[in-house]
């Protein structure tokens, strides 16, 4: 039996991978999207302007911008100097820099980390600088995990990475430098990354093909949610210390999950570690009120079998009716490492392009996201609104994917948000009578936001599958890494706007319409079994959609799972098929 098939065997959506799979979710999108775009609020930079100088009124004290709303200047006032009888007046033909500090005109009522320690003119650098060291720590944690995910365990990775980002998270709350608030925001990306692309991975390997589609977009749609939902909490909770504190301690929840989930069967099983394999079934099967088969289980991994009652043995497939030439599994196995990715031309090439496409997905999101800051109004609101826009985003994957597939579905939503980001550089900043053209320009930019999302949802569930078992976790971390290197860029792409206002959302667009060219080389993976070793990955593009028949293996064909809330409300879902 395909470790596929004993997936449907215990009901793909059954009890315990229910409860599993809502636990990991959460903790693998809510608590790391909190994280990741927290920084936007921790860091946020209301207006401002310089403290007048004692004695004299602001009025007198600080020169107005030429501007439409004539605010005061920000880093500049007028100099103090000595007169006659040693008074001080106000010098209106020279300006310098603030002299007594800043007043910050918040409209919220909030308190950031750039009011608490003036992250204002001449140290505006070093806001943007805590923000680029976040992402370097994601960039870090997406690398590192993937070699000890593979190494060490999907569920330890994760539980550990979890209970640290509850420490760091907390530590942060007692700091006042700046030096070490920036080095806890790495730790903070490095275990953020850590937790989203673990889960993730660890939830792909617990479903069967028809199921991980499903368990790939409700993951997708729970980000979104989880993005959503941190407006709320940063709406109510102002202070950003109590707001990270407020985001951080609900990863303590690593601690009671360490005694409820299970490790993954498929990593177990690529590690030689059948006995521990076979017992985790049995739990599941117990758990989802399953029966066992008789003779225990039998696993088809690639031509080998492992027999539940001799689980240290392996027999080929091809003389699977001789008990006489087995193959002990006890000893040493080889460890993969990313040079096993780099032999292979073809794993290679579908490496290159995966890691192509997340570069450019991962830098339009967040391209796209700075550039509709624009929006008026409260920035709560916007904020809220942005999120909301992902949530359909990748609900309508689920569909596509079922229908279409997961390679063209990519192209399609590659070249819409192409096309969208051209037009809208396309379009003028303002009419001819001077007003906003404001409208015309934030419609094709949800557009593009709706679209990018799509085409991110897509590349997790693509991702994840077009690697080996043993190199699955390393690759997936790659093309994240690259991804994150985008994200990372895209500041710099949107200040490319002060030099020519075409310039940035001509280059997002670019470089969608690039990468949904490319994709088609792609092999695509709906309905088709995880590739367990290098030769199957190799041969992904040819392996036909499989069908489960579990009558082969002694299971009536009309068994159908009926525990579980999802497969309970899948029951009649052939028409995902259609």
């Amino acid at each position: 039996m395909d470790l596929d098939d004993v997936w449907v065997y215990l009901g793909d959506f059954g009890r315990y991978q229910t409860v599993a799979f809502i636990l990991i979710t959460l903790v693998g999108t809510w608590l790391s999207a909190w994280q990741t775009f927290g920084v936007i609020f921790t860091t946020d930079q209301p207006p401002f302007h310089c403290r007048a100088s004692p004695g004299f009124t602001l009025e007198k004290s600080v020169p107005r911008m030429v501007d439409q709303n004539e605010s005061f200047a920000e880093c500049l006032m007028y100099a103090v100097e000595k007169g006659e009888n040693d008074t001080s007046f106000i010098n209106t033909s020279i300006q310098v820099e603030c002299t007594n500090g800043y007043e910050f005109v918040s409209q919220y009522d909030e308190n950031t980390i750039v009011m608490e320690l003036d992250l204002v003119c001449k140290d505006n650098i070093l806001l943007s600088t805590a923000q680029s060291i976040l992402f370097f720590g994601v960039v870090t944690g997406a690398f590192v995990s993937g070699q000890l995910s593979d190494l060490i365990g999907r569920k330890t990775v994760l539980l550990t990475a979890v209970f640290l980002q509850a420490v760091a998270g907390i530590i942060i709350y007692f700091i006042y430098v700046y030096h070490w608030f920036v080095v806890l925001l790495f730790f903070i990306g490095m275990f953020e990354e850590a937790m989203c692309l673990t889960a993730f991975v660890l939830v792909m390997e617990m479903f069967s093909p028809k199921m991980r589609t499903i368990a790939g977009c409700i993951n997708g749609i729970a980000w979104g949610v989880g993005v959503t939902l941190l407006a709320g909490i940063a709406y109510f909770i102002r202070d950003w210390r109590k707001m990270q504190l407020a985001i951080s301690l609900p990863c303590l929840i690593a601690i009671p999950l360490w005694f409820i989930l299970y490790e993954s069967v498929r990593w177990l099983l690529s590690k030689g570690r059948n006995k521990e394999s076979f017992k985790i079934l049995n739990k599941i099967a117990r758990v989802n009120n399953i029966t066992p088969p008789a003779d225990g289980f039998v696993l088809t991994l690639g031509d080998k079998t492992i027999r539940e009652s001799a689980p240290n043995d392996v027999t080929s497939s091809s003389s699977a009716s001789s008990p006489a030439t087995p193959l002990l599994i006890g000893e040493k196995r080889k460890t993969y490492t990313v040079i096993d990715i780099c032999r292979s031309r073809i794993v290679r090439k579908n490496l290159v392009i995966m890691s192509l496409s997340w570069f450019v997905n991962s830098m339009v999101y967040y391209g796209m996201s700075l550039y509709s800051t624009n929006l008026a109004g409260d920035k709560y609101l916007n904020f809220f609104l942005l999120s909301v826009v992902e949530i359909p985003g990748f609900s309508v994957t689920l569909f596509t994917m079922m229908w279409w597939g997961r390679r063209p579905s990519l192209v399609l939503f590659h070249l819409l948000a192409g096309f969208a980001c051209i037009l809208i550089a396309c379009l003028p900043r303002d009419t001819g009578d001077g007003s906003g053209f404001a409208i015309p320009l934030i419609v094709p930019a949800m557009l593009g936001k709706f679209c990018i999302t799509c085409s991110i949802s897509v590349t997790f569930l693509y991702g994840a599958e077009i690697f080996p078992t043993p190199l699955r976790n390393i690759g997936f971390c790659i093309v994240s890494v690259c991804g994150r290197a985008g994200s990372i860029l895209a500041p710099f792409i949107i200040y490319l706007e002060e030099y020519s206002s075409y310039l940035p959302l001509n280059i997002f667009g670019g470089l969608c319409l690039i990468a949904g060219v490319l994709v088609p080389l792609l092999p695509e993976t709906r309905n088709k079994p995880l590739p367990e070793t290098m030769e199957d990955a190799e041969k992904l593009g040819e392996t036909q959609p499989i069908q489960s028949e579990l009558s082969k293996w002694g299971v009536a064909e009309d068994v159908k799972p009926t525990n579980g809330i999802v497969n309970y409300a899948l029951e009649d879902s052939d028409w995902f098929n259609k």
